[in-house]
């Protein structure tokens, strides 16, 4: 129950943010996680780890596959025959017999000639020659076929959360656009509210010249004063435009599609501490459930190079015909079942690969305590610049509430004659200051909230 508090008060926290973010923000952030183009690519590389886990299992089952060959043959070694040798000294000894007999009685009978014959060369290649086989093939004990299985599921599993962590870094690249879009289109109606400001002040100032109340350089120095808010302005708008354009690529649609705004807000802090904020990144961040994966692969590769040293059993079944031409008959089809073993006895490479394993593991586990250092620091800043971003927002408000105090009272002396140009601009430049400041002071909370957040991992997905 105790290790449980840091994460509800953390959702504490962040409900109060989800209350003005709700709406629309949080449909924007669903159009993203559906339709943002790098998010795609990294469930497709899933989907790769998956099929590579599917070819994996799939070494488990047998095999049946057909092998065949057809074979013609000139020449070669060869080995002779001697049956002329041994056959012809007899043949000559019978036809003699044979003579004499025919000879010495009348109704022998006529016995043909037995005729001479050669020696035989026989080549051990023969001229044609086809063997068409039906195999199944199964392994029994093969440690590298399982461990393999082993590593391709964890790695599987760590593609998959690398999928999450994209979609928890997505999150807030859309909450930080849309919260920048916001601030630059805040900050052309602050400079809109000025141009407004000085071009009154124009009219203003022709308005006493042509009553010779003031020279004409005091109308040169308000129209100067107009032409700066409008480049102020230009600028300003090219910003909104670039800001709606980076957001709406991040949802994967149209660059100058519309955004619907929602009301600025100061949050209050987050009702967390550092400690509890570091506790809750580093049982939460998916980047250390990834390494964990990766760490447990490594672990089997450990295991799989070890397996080397065992045997690997196998069943083997062909079924086929052979001969010197394809026929089918009683001699020439046949059938063999086979158990095959095999086991390399010493293979010195096999203790250096289980090395260069072990080596992995342990850089994997070094990059894991760094990641805990890295993440713990990223923490400590987030927290820290939130602090500081609604300190900036207190400030702000009360810059921008003694600039309007000072602007109106200013602006009743300067149409009243009691103050010269440069006091009027002077105060006008101070409140479009405070102003911008104070919308970039809200904005920028609500961009260091969503860093904190992603920091924690606490946004929560449906």
């Amino acid at each position: 129950m105790i290790r449980s508090i840091p994460a509800i008060l953390s959702l504490c926290f962040f409900s109060v943010l989800a209350g003005a973010q709700e709406s629309p923000l949080k449909g924007y952030i669903h159009t993203a996680l559906e339709s943002n183009i790098a998010l795609q690519r990294q469930g497709l590389s899933y989907e790769k780890s998956l099929a590579a886990l599917d070819e994996a299992k799939a070494m488990f089952f047998p095999r049946l596959s057909i092998q065949a060959r057809y074979s013609v043959a000139r020449g070669g070694r060869s080995f002779s025959i001697p049956i002329g040798d041994l056959m012809n000294p007899v043949y000559q000894n019978l036809n003699q017999i044979n003579s004499l007999a025919q000879a010495t009685y009348p109704d022998y009978p006529t016995v043909p000639e037995y005729p001479m014959i050669r020696n035989e060369e026989v080549n051990f290649l023969r001229e044609t020659e086809q063997e068409t086989v039906l195999r199944l093939q199964m392994p029994v004990f093969n440690q590298a076929i399982l461990q393999n299985q082993r590593i391709r599921h964890n790695l599987s599993e760590a593609e998959k959360v690398s999928v999450d962590v994209y979609r928890r870094e997505l999150v807030k690249e859309v909450k930080v656009a849309y919260f920048n879009y916001a601030q630059a289109q805040e900050g052309v109606s602050i400079l809109e509210n000025a141009l407004a400001l000085v071009q009154e002040n124009l009219r203003t100032s022709e308005s006493l010249h042509r009553n010779h109340k003031v020279t004409l350089d005091v109308v040169y120095s308000a129209q100067a004063e107009v032409e700066g808010v409008e480049q102020q302005l230009a600028e300003a708008v090219k910003n909104e435009k670039a800001a709606k354009a980076y957001f709406n690529f991040l949802l994967n649609r149209n660059y100058d599609e519309e955004v619907t705004l929602m009301p600025a807000e100061a949050f209050s802090r987050p009702a967390i501490s550092l400690e509890e904020a570091r506790s809750l990144a580093l049982r939460q961040r998916e980047e250390f459930q990834q390494l964990n994966y990766f760490l447990a692969a490594q672990d089997r590769q450990v295991q799989l190079n070890k397996g080397n040293y065992l045997p690997q059993v196998n069943l083997q079944a062909d079924y086929g015909i052979q001969g010197t031409r394809y026929e089918i008959n009683d001699d020439a089809d046949f059938f063999m079942g086979s158990v095959v073993m095999s086991w390399t006895l010493f293979d010195r490479t096999t203790g250096a690969k289980v090395q260069q394993a072990r080596i992995e593991k342990m850089e994997t586990e070094s990059r894991k305590a760094e990641l805990q250092q890295q993440v713990g620091l990223q923490v400590v800043n987030a927290f820290y610049d939130l602090e500081a971003a609604h300190q900036r927002i207190l400030k702000a408000a009360a810059e921008v509430d003694a600039a309007r105090q000072a602007f109106r009272l200013m602006n009743k002396r300067y149409v009243q004659g009691q103050a010269n140009l440069v006091e009027f601009t002077n105060a006008r430049t101070q409140l479009t200051t405070a102003e911008q400041n104070s919308s970039i002071a809200r904005y920028d909370y609500q961009a260091k909230a969503a860093e904190f957040e992603r920091a924690t991992a606490t946004y929560e997905f449906e």
